[in-house]
């Protein structure tokens, strides 16, 4: 079943590669030769202090004229984009050695925009939760001959054997939070329930723990529903009352129980949505597309209601604090004119993946509801 809301405008991501499966079209658009500005995504893993990692990527042709793009590590640590044209040279490079020694599945996003001579190097761990980000400055224009070759991994284009997949757009994709659940997802107000799509700064929303509390934000991000990024649907009536809700995997919905109280001493506690799949009241479908996702960001961290299901608004912890990056994000309107805000608590303990493997309290407590 497709996520509610598939994302469809004038830019954005329009193609994807898949190790053994080759490329993958996610939007139907006419591109031109040379993209000024746009994005690259890939995912990958590593093993914990790995070290001769082979490269993620390295393109090399002389059709045209002389270009070169790679994205590989470096014996110190790092992850350097080399890009070569002709003459011209842009070199990039993100400090990445505590990443590597710990290992584990990781997101890297180049961004480049041309005419306001900016390029940006994010890499996310996704395992420690951890984003570091590294500035550049004039990078040069990418032929759309060389992202289709890097699409279908032929010719000169070689895609590293770590790759997950990789996806390429024609924007300048937001780092960092932003996307939570889809547009559509029923959100409970003071005057009734509302999509989140809907939702406006200024609105006024229902909280779980806090009373009404005004929006200070609430925007969307597009994303490829790959690897990490494939959608969780959370099945009604075992969620949601009478509807099934789309969240991304890493959102964090409130689960209870007996043995939740049993283990963890609370009636309830927050989990990832991804954490909460199943096959049966929690699936993640694998369907290459791009999706729209809808962000919901208050004051505080607290618990919204969806459908009777209690999900968490946009949580940006200390984000407020790293001002650079936040200028990055989707949030950076309000990093701007510093209105940020900074949450430092959160409304329900969270508990971690091999916590919820362990306790089996959510895919095996008698497979009943499971939402508090």
């Amino acid at each position: 079943m497709q996520h509610p809301s598939a994302y469809s405008q004038d830019s954005g991501w329009f193609a994807a590669h898949m190790p053994g499966e080759g490329a993958c079209r996610l939007a139907e658009r006419a591109l031109p030769r040379l993209l000024a500005r746009g994005s690259l995504m890939l995912e990958f893993s590593l093993m914990r202090g790995e070290t001769n990692i082979l490269p993620l990527l390295h393109l090399s042709t002389r059709e045209d004229w002389p270009r070169f793009l790679s994205l590989s590590f470096t014996e110190d640590g790092h992850i350097a984009l080399v890009q070569r044209q002709g003459q011209e040279f842009h070199a990039l490079s993100i400090d990445a050695s505590a990443d590597i020694a710990a290992g584990g599945q990781m997101r890297l996003t180049w961004s480049w925009d041309g005419p306001n001579r900016q390029s940006l190097l994010t890499l996310e761990a996704l395992n420690r939760g951890t984003l570091r980000q590294r500035a550049g400055r004039a990078p040069l224009p990418m032929p759309l001959a060389d992202l289709k070759a890097l699409a279908t991994g032929t010719g000169t284009a070689r895609i590293g054997p770590r790759v997950d997949w990789l996806a390429m757009g024609d924007h300048v994709q937001p780092a960092g939070p932003g996307a939570c659940f889809a547009p559509s997802t029923p959100i409970e107000t003071p005057n009734g329930t509302r999509p989140a799509g809907s939702l406006q700064a200024g609105d006024v929303v229902e909280t779980v723990d806090a009373g009404p509390q005004e929006v200070l934000w609430s925007g969307r991000v597009s994303l490829p529903s790959l690897g990490s990024l494939r959608p969780v649907r959370l099945c009604a009536p075992n969620f949601g009352e009478t509807q099934n809700l789309w969240l991304m995997p890493y959102h964090r919905v409130v689960v209870g129980g007996p043995a939740i109280e049993y283990t963890f001493g609370k009636n309830e506690v927050l989990a990832e949505a991804r954490h909460l799949v199943d096959g049966c009241t929690a699936l993640q479908p694998e369907r290459p597309n791009v999706l729209s996702w809808h962000g919901i960001l208050l004051a505080g961290h607290h618990l919204l209601i969806a459908d009777g299901c209690q999900i968490e608004s946009l949580a940006i912890g200390g984000l407020a604090q790293q001002t650079a990056l936040a200028r990055t994000t989707a949030l950076a309107a309000l990093a701007e004119d510093g209105t940020l805000p900074r949450h430092k608590t959160t409304p329900r303990r969270i508990i971690r993946g091999y916590e919820v493997t362990t306790l089996g309290a959510v895919r095996a407590l008698n497979r009943g509801p499971v939402a508090a």
